[in-house]
């Protein structure tokens, strides 16, 4: 059974999630490979002991997402100096960031599309013929 989280992880991970926001958007200086998207932290999910972070993204253009997971988790040690400069204060152990596609997302999307390739349902012929 999955602990609700409690208040304290709850703020961290907002605070959290608007300084990777930020980090994200400083980053398109360092990684050009980003400047052409929109990148935004739709969730940040924080281990009870506050040693992981988990920040999940969406991406524009979305066929984009895996490369740009991939390419920030590979830059992930700087954006964990960029965090630790900011919240040094606040936490004894800095945590270790990981990237992750928002799949909830990407799953909405895949059912917007399969219904927008259902065929139109057929018309009823029993309520348009009349007694």
């Amino acid at each position: 059974m999955r602990r609700s989280s409690s208040f304290r992880q709850q703020r961290f991970a907002g605070e959290i999630k608007r300084i990777i926001g930020d980090l994200l958007y400083e980053a398109k200086e360092m990684l050009p490979e980003l400047s052409s998207m929109l990148i935004e932290v739709s969730d940040v999910r924080v281990t009870p002991d506050l040693q992981q972070v988990r920040a999940y993204l969406l991406v524009v253009p979305p066929e984009k997402t895996t490369f740009v997971v991939r390419l920030l988790n590979q830059h992930q040690r700087n954006f964990r100096y960029h965090l630790a400069q900011r919240i040094r204060h606040q936490v004894k152990v800095m945590p270790t960031i990981q990237f992750f596609p928002d799949e909830v997302e990407l799953r909405a999307r895949r059912i917007q599309e399969i219904l927008r390739n259902l065929p139109p349902p057929a018309a009823d012929t029993e309520s348009s013929s009349s007694p």
